[in-house]
């Protein structure tokens, strides 16, 4: 005898049902990647540096390019990772003298007094650079505008009309000449006034480095080089400074500056093929004595 035996008849599953088993499904089925998403969060944010001409004084503020976090996580732990330095010692004694003249405007009643200085690196290999901060200690009978100035061999600077401005009554001045001079470095000296304010300001533990004066467009006499450098007045906190410049949204290396009797100066340059006006962006970081990234605004 042959039995034909037919299944229960299953009654159609709800449309709640049906969602909750796909749902269900879905779960078991699905890679483990809701944890991992997280690691795409970039835990850092670079910020460049930031320079505003005030009464013709260049005054350079920065942000800490590596020392914010994104909130909700960890700021990563930064350590100096420069591979090669600007600093080159004291001025030579036998530069002094040229240094100061540098640091003079035209018709001041006699040289400046070097308040700080430093023999660093040159815009290229076979040159070297004088730095320095002075002061005017004996009055002018005729000083130029806040605007740096520089000049070429052979040609001498031509004097301001009128007195100084009044946010730079102080005197204080950032200067610079370069050695041995030579037509293919471009500018062989500048000097430009300290905004008397940024002078007056102290550096704290929140902003290690106070800007003094820049320049951020200095180039070789064939365009080949860029260069841009900073002096600043350092909190006794700060060992190390290091800056890199950003060219075409990409950075450079980083290069350690000097940090010396309470001042720093920090100079990066790029090579390639450059025009008249061109600047470079630079971010600059500070550590203290144990290697520890200490915020510089």
């Amino acid at each position: 005898m042959t039995t034909d035996l037919e299944p229960p008849r299953v009654p159609p599953l709800t449309a709640a049902e049906r969602a909750r088993m796909r749902n269900h499904l879905l779960e078991r089925t699905r890679p483990e990647t809701r944890h991992h998403a997280r690691r795409w969060i970039a835990p850092v944010v670079s910020v460049g540096a930031v320079a505003a001409v005030v009464a013709g004084t260049l005054a350079v503020t920065h942000k800490s390019p590596d020392g914010a976090g994104v909130a909700g996580t960890s700021a990563p732990l930064v350590s100096p990772g420069a591979k090669v330095g600007v600093d080159l010692g004291a001025v030579p004694q036998a530069d002094v003298a040229k240094l100061v003249a540098e640091c003079q405007f035209p018709g001041e009643a006699g040289p400046a007094q070097l308040v700080w200085s430093r023999h660093v690196r040159g815009i290229s290999k076979d040159s070297t650079t004088l730095v320095a901060l002075a002061l005017d200690t004996k009055g002018s009978s005729a000083r130029p505008t806040g605007t740096p100035t520089g000049r070429t061999p052979g040609k001498g600077r031509t004097p301001g009309k009128g007195g100084g401005p009044s946010s730079a009554q102080l005197g204080y001045r950032f200067c610079m000449t370069r050695i041995p001079a030579s037509a293919k470095l471009g500018a062989i000296g500048a000097v430009g006034r300290v905004d008397d304010r940024a002078w007056r300001t102290e550096p704290t533990a929140q902003r290690a480095l106070v800007a003094l004066g820049s320049t951020d467009g200095d180039f070789t006499n064939d365009l080949h080089t860029l260069q841009a450098w900073r002096l600043y007045r350092a909190h006794p906190d700060v060992a190390i400074v290091e800056a890199r410049y950003i060219l075409n949204g990409k950075p450079g290396p980083w290069t350690r500056g000097v940090v010396q009797d309470g001042f720093a100066y920090t100079e990066v340059q790029a090579s390639g093929k450059f025009t008249v006006g061109q600047r470079l962006t630079t971010e600059v970081r500070a550590f203290d004595h144990q290697d520890k990234q200490i915020p510089i605004r």
